[in-house]
């Protein structure tokens, strides 16, 4: 526009001029006539005519002639103008409309207007009445109208996660600590974001809100309220955003599963055939419940009426079912077993529930804890309502008469409405395949170095990990601190870090408030063992230990910790002899063991250790198993647990 102006300018005195000269100028047919003849012989002609006396006829055709090329020009400069505008207005368009990565898209309107203004300041964009606020309103809702238009699933992700469960989490937090701009993606089969798995067989079936399946709070031992959840929803961006988020942020696919991994193009591939891109990848698939043989030969009726207990939805189905039949029985005398029983038996107390617990070995943790101690268990247990079944192998299961019924091989049957099968855990390795990784054949899980990769790219951490204990060899480790910690650290050697994983992961069971271990290293009943016992007092118990604390999951609190020196007296005094035969003791069958410390041997090194009703000194235990000595007397390293203290 302005240059419009400025030749509207430049153009007015000579076409005035040009009036003043049409005043003396000739009939048209003339002009033309002369305009048509040869330049040299118009002129010829006009110096002949006016005999070269300025002011005559030749001073007007001169005049014209000025004109004339001056307006041609000036078309010329106009329509090279124009031409120029509209290539400059096209290329802006274009620019608009070619937005760089990591900008949301304009809307048309948006478009239309920056490009007016931006083609003549002095010029404005008149909005009609009754449109403006429209207008306003468009331009504000652009942005969701932009995350609506991009994919649901990203294409690419520096940090990709497979798996939604402890371990991912601990791995992007750790990621985002160390690079605070990271963009981590999350691809989890389950509808949740991540949560803690021990409340669900825990203090979940110990809440009193009738509305706990959809509140998933609960109060742990020592009062608190806390969610099974990690983080809030809010926490985490959307899946859609994360690549366009100025400071990265960590987002969770969910419902989705990893199908296929192409290692040397880095990409995996989606059940949905989606395929995403990556930097660096971990797997944290964890593990799927097993069943029993006699369970997936029964048919579907039976399977129906079965729970592999693992997930939130598997709490929120049981908490249904066990209001509404009455009887459940429980297959497996293991942790998960033992807890799901001690829990659903304080319910058999308060509504009738009839709560059936079978196992093959002679006792409740029989793997794990020595014959005496889970003899002790199990009675225990007994004592909450449970009716506890020892040494029964399943044979088949039925559906008959709207009942279950259940043949063990030593002829016994039992009648039940549901089952709750708790017979340990199969790791995730469907991936090694198209991955190329090495799964372990002794212990199983993806088979990793001390810094948990298995790859140059690809790290693996938590339940499907099969890694090198520096200490205790090859081993795979099924336990909430192990998600935490081998998460973390996985996290730190993707983000540059080459941390070697020499920590000894602890595990807890709690048999409800009052009774409750914690356990270092390698815990199996078959290994020699030597326990110490003392009376135990009203601080020796979960509910205390957690009040201590402040934290229901008493691994938050003191994962990584380890005792800087632990000084076992090799002597003692007579007073310290006899006080020590009094109160720290070795079990005898039958006794109520209040708290105590089993040390678990190999070789005469302790490799093993459970605190039984002894809480917080975990450091002192994972310092033990790490000087790896042989001990002479174990009652004296038994005091340094305080075992006596009351």
């Amino acid at each position: 526009m302005l240059q419009c102006r400025t030749l509207r300018r430049l153009l007015i005195p000579a076409v005035r001029a040009g009036s003043q000269c049409s005043r003396h100028r000739p009939r048209a047919g003339k002009l033309v006539q002369r305009w048509i003849l040869p330049l040299e012989q118009q002129m010829t002609r006009q110096m002949a005519s006016s005999g070269g006396a300025p002011g005559g006829s030749g001073d007007s055709s001169l005049y014209t002639f000025i004109v004339a090329f001056s307006a041609l020009g000036a078309g010329v400069y106009v329509f090279k103008t124009l031409k120029n505008d509209k290539v400059r207005y096209h290329d802006r368009i274009s620019t608009l409309a070619t937005k760089t990565e990591g900008q949301p898209e304009e809307s048309k309107e948006q478009v239309e207007k920056k490009t007016a203004v931006q083609a003549g300041e002095e010029s404005k964009v008149d909005v009609p009445t009754g449109t403006e606020g429209a207008s306003s309103q468009s331009t504000e809702a652009s942005p969701e109208a932009d995350a609506i238009s991009r994919p649901e699933i990203p294409s690419h992700a520096p940090f990709l996660l497979i798996g939604g469960g402890t371990a991912a989490f601990a791995a992007a937090r750790s990621i985002r600590a160390r690079d605070p701009g990271a963009r981590v993606l999350i691809i989890s089969e389950e509808d949740n974001p991540p949560y803690m798995r021990p409340p669900l067989s825990k203090e979940l079936w110990f809440s009193e809100d009738p509305n706990i399946v959809e509140t998933l709070r609960f109060k742990q031992w020592n009062g608190k309220e806390r969610s099974i959840y990690f983080q809030p929803q809010s926490f985490y961006v959307s899946a859609r955003d994360l690549p366009y988020v100025e400071n990265g942020g960590i987002a969770v696919l969910s419902n989705k599963k990893v199908v296929y991994m192409d290692v040397r193009e880095n990409k995996v591939k989606l059940d949905d055939g989606s395929q995403i891109s990556y930097e660096k990848c971990l797997i944290a698939t964890g593990g799927t419940p097993r069943s029993l043989p006699a369970i997936e030969r029964a048919g579907e009726e039976v399977q129906q009426r079965t729970t592999l207990f693992r997930r939130v939805n598997d709490f929120i189905a049981l908490e249904k079912i066990t209001k509404e039949v009455k009887s459940v029985t429980i297959i497996g005398g293991g942790f998960l077993g033992s807890e799901l029983a001690c829990a659903l038996g304080r319910r058999a107390r308060l509504t009738g529930l009839e709560v059936i617990q079978m196992f093959p070995e002679t006792g409740n943790m029989g793997k794990v804890l020595p014959e005496y101690l889970s003899n002790w268990t199990t009675n225990k247990i007994r004592r909450e309502g449970v009716n506890v079944m020892p040494e029964a192998v399943v044979k088949s299961v039925a559906f008959q008469d709207g009942k279950l019924t259940i043949k063990l091989k030593d002829g016994r049957k039992v009648e039940t409405d549901h089952l709750i099968a708790a017979v340990g855990l199969e790791p995730n390795v469907e991936l090694a395949k198209s991955a190329g990784l090495e799964v372990d054949s002794d212990f199983g899980g993806f088979r990793v170095n001390a810094e948990l990769q298995a790859r140059s790219n690809i790290w693996v951490a938590g339940d499907a990990a099969c890694f090198y204990d520096i200490k205790l060899g090859r081993r795979r480790v099924e336990h909430h601190d192990h998600a935490v910690v081998s998460g973390r650290l996985a996290g730190e050697n993707m983000t540059g870090a080459t941390k070697p994983y020499w920590h000894q992961s602890m595990f807890w069971s709690d048999l409800g408030p009052d009774v409750g271990y914690e356990a270092i290293g390698l815990v199996d009943s078959s290994l020699p063992t030597v326990g110490v016992f003392a009376k135990a007092t009203s601080k020796d118990t979960p509910k205390s230990a957690t009040e201590e604390s402040g934290t229901g999951i008493r691994s938050e609190s003191e994962t990584e910790a380890v005792a800087t020196e632990v000084n076992v007296p090799f002597s003692a005094s007579a007073t310290e002899a006899s006080a020590a035969a009094t109160s720290a003791k070795a079990p005898q069958q039958g006794e109520d063991y209040g708290k105590g410390v089993v040390f678990y041997l190999r070789d005469k090194v302790v490799v093993g250790i459970v605190l039984w009703n002894i809480f917080n000194r975990m450091p002192i235990a994972r310092k033990i198993i790490k000087d790896s000595e042989e001990h002479e007397d174990l009652n004296e390293v038994a005091k340094l647990f305080n075992i006596h203290e009351d």
